[in-house]
């Protein structure tokens, strides 16, 4: 099917452990971009830097993620399963939590490895304490912001505080006015321009694009009025434009000084696209903050001089996590991962170069044991009657795993809709009242679309990757959630940041 030739939103620019010289990494991400908000999935969309890089790259076509940014950062940080970092929920809000100050980042390892490593853009791994900040967890620098979202303008966050800094310096009334998009490409050029080629570069480049508040600057919404009728979606079409040119401009910066040829790009989103706010995952099901594939299935994909003529345009099949980049790009760079905890991630730069076949054929989505779903009733819910005596995991719990060509959700799930993008005219089948119930079994190769529930068929296997569910439950630590003391703003002075010592 078309739609499967999707690629991630998050773009990473490596070179390889292959060359005599260790990679440039620049690792663009774009913040709530769906499987339907880039050109190479969608017509009416306009990305040609975007999907001229997939095209010429490899597009990891079952590449997943967290279900929301919180946890999908902070899996990508770390290489770990959110479970292990107390992070498995929606929101860092306004308690004390950040990802845990004994793990180690990926920029701790490149750092580590000799690279310079620069972060612009979004954080959102955490600020209650100085400690965990960018610049103490590995990155020479960091421009941007600290929190969930902020006015792409006014750079403010709830319309209360500044959240834009240059490390310490709030920068907040300097650039307001300036969208976000614009500012942050330039500031990724700027490093570019002035690195230092004899020394590797880590560019962490996380978008705040496509990410709400649906602002854009006028002139990207031109070529879309009249193909695109609903205002949200026409907005959010923009937002993509304007992310896809900034993309294309860092890249023409590489080519300029000369360091793309020595450069891998990757592009992934953080999560699936929020169909409340003008994104869309079609024809996947479910949207951000969902398990279903909308949700936790996103465009993925590596671009580089450095790949093997042979995977050069092609789709890597193969299983991949977002916590893989870490072992990834540390074995890239040619360092080692001496002194990590034990990571959940996998080294798959084989897989992306050589067109192999990976070592993971598994991936655990989330589990969540604050989320707990009322027992349902047996006479109407047949899977719960049937899977809700097993003793190896609770089947009214929030969680979700893929497993070879299998995948498990259980916990009962929000959103249980196709979405279909206001801007496709053919007609879609009806495909009626889909029944809530407390365990999907799905086979994603013959059914990524997630139409046909086959838990009551396949109990074998439900069986089976319950059993692995409760194996992972053993060794999740409790989500990290209504901590003290809550955020304090009074503490701040005017920037979002630290507020206990």
């Amino acid at each position: 099917m078309a739609y499967l030739h999707g690629i991630s939103v998050l773009i990473v620019v490596i070179s390889t452990v292959f060359c005599k010289k260790q990679p440039n990494i620049i690792f663009i991400i774009g913040d709530d971009v769906g499987w339907n908000d880039v050109g190479y999935n969608n017509p009416v969309f306009r990305t040609p830097n975007i999907d001229s890089l997939a095209k010429n790259g490899v597009k990891l076509n079952n590449y997943y993620t967290g279900e929301v940014c919180v946890p999908s950062r902070n899996m990508l940080m770390s290489g770990r399963y959110a479970i292990r970092l107390g992070l498995q929920h929606h929101e860092l809000g306004v308690n004390p939590r950040s990802l845990p100050l004994d793990e180690v980042t990926i920029a701790d390892k490149l750092k580590e490895t000799g690279y310079a490593t620069h972060l612009v853009g979004k954080w959102h791994c955490g600020f209650y304490k100085e400690k965990c900040l960018p610049y103490n967890r590995g990155f020479d620098t960091f421009f941007g912001y600290v929190s969930a979202s902020v006015d792409h303008y006014s750079h403010r966050y709830n319309g209360r505080i500044w959240d834009l800094r240059n490390m310490t310096v709030n920068e907040g009334p300097r650039y307001n006015g300036q969208y976000s998009t614009h500012l942050l490409t330039r500031v990724a050029k700027g490093l570019i321009e002035q690195h230092d080629s004899d020394k590797p570069m880590f560019l962490y480049l996380a978008y705040t694009s496509n990410h709400e508040e649906l602002e854009v600057p006028s002139k990207y919404k031109a070529p879309f009025r009249g193909k695109i009728k609903d205002k949200d979606r026409l907005t959010l079409a923009a937002m993509s434009s304007c992310l896809d040119e900034g993309i294309g401009q860092v890249i023409d910066t590489l080519k300029k000084r000369g360091l793309y040829d020595n450069s891998v790009i990757v592009f992934i989103s953080d999560n699936g696209g929020a169909t409340t706010f003008g994104g869309n995952n079609w024809p996947l099901k479910g949207a951000k903050l969902s398990l279903w594939e909308g949700g936790v299935h996103v465009p993925a994909f590596v671009h580089s001089p450095l790949l093997k003529e042979k995977v050069r345009g092609t789709l890597c099949n193969e299983l991949f996590h977002v916590t893989d980049w870490l072992p990834t790009l540390v074995h890239l760079a040619g360092g080692t991962l001496h002194g990590t905890k034990p990571l959940d991630g996998y080294n798959q730069w084989n897989t992306i170069r050589e067109g192999v076949g990976t070592h993971r054929n598994e991936a655990l989505i989330t589990i969540n044991q604050h989320y707990i779903i009322k027992t349902p009733d047996p006479s109407y819910d047949k899977t719960y009657k049937m899977y809700s005596s097993n003793r190896h995991f609770d089947v009214r719990m929030h969680a979700a795993i893929r497993s070879g060509k299998w995948k498990l959700l259980t916990g009962g799930q929000g959103d249980h809709v196709w979405t279909k993008p206001p801007e496709m005219t053919k007609d879609v089948p009806d495909v009626g009242e889909v029944p809530y119930e407390a365990v999907y079994l799905y086979d994603i190769e013959r059914d990524p679309e997630e139409r046909n529930n086959l838990a009551l068929h396949h109990t074998d296997k439900v069986k089976e990757l319950l059993k692995v569910l409760g194996e992972y439950l053993k060794g999740a630590v409790e989500p990290n959630e209504n901590m003290m003391p809550r955020i304090d703003y009074d503490r701040m002075n005017g920037l979002m940041g630290p507020w206990v010592k």
